[in-house]
């Protein structure tokens, strides 16, 4: 894929896995919702989870971004510094919940103010990758 192409692609809402190394050196990949602007990745995560730990340890993480549509299928990976940044409810989980799930969004938001109101907490990051890379294939 092209660099317009990778754009485009991760611009969209898809299915991504995040991964990273968990202290005790294993490696860890979960599902997230992202949103990319300007050339960064940026997702949520509850503060008690073991991928914030992670991030806020290793400083590091990678992103596959993927679209499974037989025969084709086209994933983007990202590699580099992930950097927590100060969270905020509109800009993040409620940008990424519109970008996700449109209409639909507002439940979703108003169940995550209600976690929020009851003391969970989440974290924001950016991961700003210093590899990325493109990939279309045929399955067939």
């Amino acid at each position: 894929m092209t660099r317009d192409e990778i754009d485009a692609f991760l611009a969209e809402p898809r299915d991504a896995v995040l991964s990273v190394v968990l202290g005790s050196g294993r490696a860890m990949g979960t599902p997230i919702w992202f949103c990319w602007v300007d050339g960064v990745a940026r997702f949520q995560s509850p503060t008690t989870s073991a991928k914030v730990a992670a991030l806020r340890s290793r400083g590091r993480a990678s992103l596959c971004v993927h679209e499974h549509s037989v025969p084709l299928a086209r994933y983007v990976t990202l590699e580099g510094p992930v950097r927590e940044v100060d969270f905020d409810m509109d800009t993040d989980i409620g940008a990424a919940a519109r970008h996700y799930l449109g209409d639909g969004a507002d439940r979703f938001i108003a169940g995550i103010d209600a976690a929020l109101d009851a003391g969970r907490r989440w974290a924001s990051f950016e991961l700003t990758p210093t590899f990325i890379e493109g990939k279309t294939q045929t399955l067939a």
